[in-house]
């Protein structure tokens, strides 16, 4: 993965680069529920759980 720190999480810059698809479009299919949600983890900084983001690529994976 992108994730070069050795965390649990990504941010959306991290899962747009890694993906290759725009901030605006993960933020629409959050909206629309088809893509992980975002996590609080202090007042002003939202990530994305990097075993979701492997689980929801797994997932698009085995449906091609």
């Amino acid at each position: 993965m992108i994730n070069q720190k050795n965390r649990p999480f990504l941010t959306i810059k991290e899962v747009s680069e890694l993906l290759g698809i725009s901030v605006s479009t993960i933020n629409r299919l959050i909206k629309k529920g088809e893509f992980p949600p975002k996590r609080k983890i202090s007042p002003k900084r939202m990530v994305f759980m990097e075993y979701q983001i492997r689980e929801w690529i797994d997932n698009k994976r085995s449906n091609w």
